[in-house]
């Protein structure tokens, strides 16, 4: 007996799921900045940074904008001083950005524990944190042990930085010279 070849038979595809797979939904991203102090110079990085990942996330066709979130004149040796990176949180949290950049890791906090407890729980969601000036993507398996390293020099050298300043109000009291405040601005980056 012969055997017949096997029929097939060809099922055109859905328009719509076809449609569907093109499109692909676009990723939603935001940016972190910060700077530490009122200075004329940090308030000029400041605006640069905002101006900066708006463009960079408005000229790329597979992003979304989400949001820029930015802390002005504000330490980043704790996360709970920073307003609009709490917001940038809980935004992660509710699943409305998929995708954080910010400039550096010393942005993003000066303080190792808190930065790798944020990456953490931005990581179990799926979201990425990328920092350019280390070139790091927090999605990518080897990028703790960096940002644990790096991490720990932003918040040394913050430390250090206040220590140095402390130093200094000292010696100009010892020398009867009037010290100029800074309330609540914080002298850390």
């Amino acid at each position: 007996m012969k055997e017949s070849p096997p029929k097939v038979i060809t099922i055109p595809a859905k328009p719509e799921v076809a449609r569907r797979q093109a499109i692909q939904r676009q990723l939603r991203v935001a940016a972190y900045c910060r700077v530490s102090t009122d200075d004329e110079e940090q308030l000029t990085s400041y605006e640069a940074q905002q101006n900066y990942y708006t463009d960079k996330i408005m000229t790329n066709r597979e992003w979304t904008m989400a949001g820029i979130f930015a802390d002005e004149g504000i330490t980043g040796t704790s996360a709970r001083k920073r307003p609009e990176f709490l917001k940038m949180i809980r935004l992660c949290k509710q699943k409305k950005i998929d995708i954080v950049l910010t400039k550096s890791i010393s942005r993003f906090a000066r303080n190792t524990v808190d930065c790798l407890n944020y990456i953490r729980a931005l990581r179990e969601l799926g979201i990425a944190v990328i920092f350019e000036k280390e070139n790091i993507n927090t999605l990518e398996a080897d990028s703790e042990i960096l940002i644990t390293m790096l991490g720990a020099f932003a918040q040394a050298e913050s430390e250090s930085i206040s220590a140095n300043a402390r130093w200094g109000k000292r010696q100009a009291m010892r020398e009867g010279k009037t010290i100029k405040s800074r309330t609540n601005r914080g002298i850390n980056n």
